[in-house]
């Protein structure tokens, strides 16, 4: 019997139709809990500002990330809106890795 649990919609449902840019910031939001300004995003990620702010409002779009609260940014500590990931956290979500397939059968 197959469990249609939050993590299996994820991965089988969402996670495809992600670009390469979003992925990181939904699955930094989906593990981190709380909630993060786009400044705390780029700085948890390593990545420019101009990388995150489009893919929160990208990811806002899709219904998969909401405004949580506007708040004092712990890296500019200005003013700004904070996000979360719509769907409940997942703890330790393990992406697909692409696997390596040895081909026993090869004509060559």
């Amino acid at each position: 019997m197959i469990q249609d649990t939050s993590l299996e919609i994820y991965l089988k449902r969402i996670y495809p139709d992600l670009t390469e840019r979003q992925r990181p910031v939904l699955h930094f939001l989906r593990n981190a809990g709380g909630d993060h300004t786009n400044a705390e995003i780029a700085s948890a990620l390593n990545l420019p500002i101009n990388h995150i702010t489009p893919r929160t409002l990208e990811l806002r779009e899709d219904g998969l990330v909401l405004q949580s609260c506007r708040r004092r940014c712990k890296v500019t500590g200005n003013s700004a809106k904070a996000w979360r990931a719509k769907y409940p956290v997942i703890t330790a979500a393990p992406f697909p890795e692409k696997q390596k397939v040895e081909n026993t059968n090869s004509l060559f």
